[in-house]
């Protein structure tokens, strides 16, 4: 039989051994609060990067969408800002809703039996960008060409905090979009 002597006093740590210190306890929470201090505006600028790119997206999808069904169906197709889903706003702010329908009759508003091909009202999270078309240009519409008649049209993405930089979509009369980062002109984009 083997036998094994042990001191049993080492398998028990002491108590001043069982929690941290104050001053470890300090130390620890300081470098946290650093650590998350330093990475905070990183983060912010990350989140409302990607909800300008999720709201672009939202607005690119449904302009090709709608210059797609307008040479599909060989009618104008309208995308124009819309609180309710069902008629037009007088209004350059897109950053509360749109919709995308077929205009028969070609009078450039949503009328009864006309229909509506689709509807985008945003999240909570994207109210913090604002959406605005050119002066004067309330909606967008597509010819059965897919051009989209009048002058260029440039819709601007703004960052109500000012986190990121403004972006844009800029539709040429050949109905064709384009991301940009400046005005048509090379100018910076006004918020």
């Amino acid at each position: 039989m083997i036998t094994i002597d042990m001191d049993i006093s080492c398998l028990y740590k002491s108590r001043a051994q069982l929690g941290f210190s104050l001053i470890e306890l300090i130390t620890a929470l300081t470098v946290s609060i650093t650590v998350i201090a330093a990475g905070f505006p990183t983060m912010q600028r990350f989140i409302a990067n990607q909800q300008m790119v999720a709201s672009m997206n939202a607005v690119a999808s449904h302009l090709h969408l709608a210059r797609s069904e307008a040479i599909k169906r060989g009618l104008r197709a309208v995308l124009c800002p819309s609180t309710d889903g069902k008629g037009c706003l007088k209004s350059s702010e897109w950053q509360q809703g749109f919709i995308l329908f077929a205009d028969d009759n070609r009078n450039k508003k949503r009328d009864a039996g006309e229909k509506l091909l689709r509807r985008f009202q945003p999240g909570e999270k994207r109210q913090h960008i604002r959406i605005t078309s050119t002066d004067g240009r309330q909606q967008i519409r597509y010819q059965a060409t897919g051009e989209a008649p009048g002058s260029n049209l440039t819709i601007t993405f703004c960052d109500i905090g000012g986190t990121v930089d403004p972006k844009a979509i800029i539709i040429s009369q050949t109905g064709r979009s384009r991301i940009s980062t400046v005005k048509p002109n090379g100018g910076p984009l006004d918020c």
